[in-house]
C-alpha cells in the first residue's frame, strides 16, 4: 500500500503534503492550537481513508548513546526497552537501534536511544487521526531518515556533519558516523538569502564540532567533514570563510540538484529541504517509527484487509482456471461418453437382431464356463484337424501307397441322466457338458491297386495296428474295406484283377479321449495326451 499523504509536524503547526502534477504540493496547514485542531478534525472528516504517514521535524527530539553486552535477541530487546524507558520515561514515543560493535569494546554493542521528549506535540494530532481511523503507516522523524537520504546524496560513511536549511528559518544538523546516526540538532537560523547565513553555518559547524568532542564522538585532531546543502553563491562565501580552517573540510550539494536526483522535481523553495524527507517517506516506508502504542493499527488492518482481498482474488482466479480445466475435461469425457453410448446402442441392436435368428439356450454360469473351457482346450491343442494329421503322419510314412481323401470328426459328451420335463413345466437350463471323446473318420485309398483284396486287407489291418500302437489314438478300427466296384464284376461278388492300375478306397474310425474327461478317468490306464 502506497502512502498518498504526509502530515509534516513542526514546532507550531501540521502541514499536509500530497503528490500533484508538478510534484509535492502543500495542500493545507493547521496551527498547533485549538482552532487548528478543530480545522484538522473537520479536514480528516472529509478524507479519513487516505493512506498517510507522519513526519516529525522538531527541536524536542533527544538522542542518547549507550552500549550493551551481546545477548540473545529476546534478552537484548528487554534490556533495550528497560534502558530506553528509564532514560525517556515521560514520553511513549521512544525507540532504540543497534549500530553494531562498539568502537571502545568489541564485546559490547553500540546503541542509540531516541525519543520525542515533548509528547504533547503529537498527542492531539494522533488522537484526531485515531478517532477518524486514518491508516497511518508510521510516525517518522527527519534525523532517523537522514542517513538514508544523505547517503543517496553521496555522503561518505566516515564521520560527516550534514547541514541543510529547514522550514525557512531553521538549520538541521545531523552527525553520521559509519553510516549511522549519532547526533542531531535543529536550531533557529537566518534564511539562506540573508547575508549572515554563511557565517552562521560556519559558526554552527564549529559549535557542533566542540559538542561532538565533548561526547567523544570526534577526536580533537580529527578533521571533520561537513556536507552543506547550499546554492552556489552561498557555497562560495562559506569556502572563503573556512579557507584557513584546517579542522573541517567543507563540501556542498546544490538543493535543486539534490531534489532532482532524489525525487525528480525541484524544490518549492531553497530553504525547504524537508521536502526531500517528505518525498522519501511517501516513496519508501522507513523501518524506524515512533508508533509504538498502536498509532498505526488502522494501517495494519487496511493492509490485512487488502492482503485478504488479494488472496481471495488469487484463489478465485486459481479456482476459475481449475474450473475451466475441469470443464474442458468434462466436455471431452462427455463426448467420449456419447460416443461410447452410441457404440453400445449399435452393438445392442446388432445383438438383438442376430439373437432373434437363433433359439436361445438357457445355461448357468458353470455350464457356460465348461463350454468355454472345452472350446479353449480344443483351440489350444489344435484338435482335431492338425493333431489328427500329425498323428497320421507318424504312421503313413511307412505306407507310401496309402493317401488320404477325406477327414471328418465329431465329439462325444456324457449322456444326461436328467429326466425330460413334464408337460406344463418350465424347461430347465440345458447343461453344457465337457467333451469326452473326439472321433475322427478318415477315408483313404490305395494307389495303384492291382485287385489283390487279401493283400489290401492285410495292409489295412497293419495300418490300424500301427495307428493304435504308435499314435495317441485310443481306438482305431476299419469301418469299410475296399471292394471291386467294377461294373464288369459278376453278381456273385467275384473278385477279379481286371483293374490293375485302379484304386481301392477304405474308411477308418479313430478315437481320441480328451484328458480330464470322465471317459479318460474311467479308463484309468489309457495313455492319452
Amino acid at each position: 500500500m502506497i502512502v498518498k499523504r504526509t502530515f509534516y509536524v513542526t514546532q507550531g503547526s501540521l502541514s499536509v503534503w500530497m503528490h500533484g502534477e508538478q510534484g509535492l504540493v502543500e495542500t493545507a496547514v493547521f496551527a498547533d492550537d485549538d482552532a487548528g485542531l478543530r480545522q484538522f478534525d473537520a479536514y480528516l472528516g472529509d478524507v479519513p481513508e487516505t493512506p498517510s504517514a507522519m513526519l516529525i521535524d522538531v527541536i524536542e527530539e533527544e538522542f542518547w548513546l549507550d552500549t550493551i553486552p551481546k545477548l540473545g535477541w529476546r534478552d537484548r530487546g528487554a534490556l533495550l526497552q528497560r534502558r530506553c524507558q528509564k532514560k525517556f520515561r515521560r514520553t511513549p514515543y521512544r525507540l532504540s537501534q543497534v549500530h553494531g560493535k562498539s568502537s571502545r569494546n568489541a564485546d559490547d554493542l553500540a546503541v542509540l536511544h531516541s525519543a520525542i521528549s515533548n509528547h504533547e506535540l503529537l498527542d492531539p494530532w494522533l488522537q484526531i487521526m485515531l478517532r477518524h481511523r486514518t491508516p497511518l503507516s508510521g510516525v517518522y522523524s527527519v534525523p532517523l531518515l537522514a542517513p538514508d537520504v544523505f547517503h543517496r546524496l553521496g555522503a561518505s560513511k566516515r564521520d560527516v556533519l550534514c547541514i541543510a536549511s529547514h522550514q525557512g528559518d531553521k538549520l538541521r544538523q545531523v552527525f553520521l558516523s559509519g553510516g549511522h546516526l549519532r547526533s542531531a540538532r535543529l536550531t533557529q537560523a537566518p534564511s539562506p538569502g540573508d547575508a549572515a547565513y554563511p557565517q552562521f553555518i560556519v559558526t554552527e559547524a564549529m559549535r557542533s564540532r566542540r559538542y561532538l568532542e565533548r561526547l567523544r564522538l570526534l577526536g580533537a585532531m580529527q578533521v571533520l567533514e561537513v556536507r552543506v546543502v547550499a546554492a552556489e553563491d552561498t557555497a562560495a562565501k562559506i569556502e572563503e570563510l573556512v579557507a584557513s580552517n584546517d579542522a573541517m573540510g567543507f563540501s556542498f550539494v546544490d538543493p535543486s540538484e539534490a531534489s532532482r536526483s532524489l525525487q525528480g522535481t525541484t524544490l518549492v523553495a531553497a530553504d525547504r529541504f524537508e521536502e526531500i524527507f517528505i518525498a522519501h517517506v511517501m516513496r519508501h516506508r522507513a523501518k524506524l517509527s515512533y508508533a509504538q502504542a498502536g498509532e498505526d493499527r488502522y494501517w495494519t488492518m487496511r493492509r490485512m484487509r487488502q492482503a485478504l482481498i488479494g488472496s481471495t482474488a488469487a484463489i478465485a482466479a486459481a479456482c476459475s482456471v481449475a474450473a475451466a480445466v475441469l470443464a474442458s475435461d468434462a466436455w471431452f469425457l462427455n463426448g467420449r461418453v456419447v460416443e461410447i453410448q452410441s457404440q453400445l446402442a449399435q452393438l445392442s441392436e446388432t445383438f438383438r437382431r442376430e439373437n432373434e435368428r437363433f433359439n436361445p439356450i438357457q445355461a448357468d454360469s458353470h455350464e457356460m464356463k465348461l463350454a468355454v473351457d472345452t472350446g479353449d482346450f480344443i483351440l489350444e491343442n489344435r484338435v482335431p484337424v492338425p493333431w489328427v494329421m500329425n498323428q497320421l503322419g507318424v504312421v503313413l510314412g511307412a505306407y507310401p501307397e496309402v493317401s488320404l481323401r477325406e477327414l471328418r470328426w465329431e465329439v462325444e459328451v456324457p449322456v444326461s441322466d436328467r429326466p425330460p420335463p413334464r408337460r406344463g413345466e418350465r424347461p430347465m437350463p440345458v447343461p453344457v457338458h465337457p467333451v469326452n471323446t473326439v472321433n475322427a473318420f478318415v477315408m483313404a485309398e490305395f494307389a495303384p491297386f492291382d485287385g489283390n483284396m487279401r493283400q489290401a486287407f492285410d495292409r489295412i489291418d497293419a495300418l490300424v495296428r500301427d495307428l493304435e500302437m504308435k499314435t495317441d489314438f485310443s481306438h482305431a478300427a476299419v469301418v469299410e474295406y475296399p471292394f471291386n466296384d467294377s461294373p464288369n464284376a459278376s453278381i456273385s461278388g467275384e473278385i477279379s484283377k481286371d483293374n490293375p492300375v485302379g484304386t481301392a478306397s477304405f474308411r477308418l474310425s479313430l478315437s481320441y479321449r480328451v484328458p480330464g474327461s470322465t471317459a479318460a478317468v474311467g479308463e484309468g490306464t489309457d495313455d492319452t495326451v
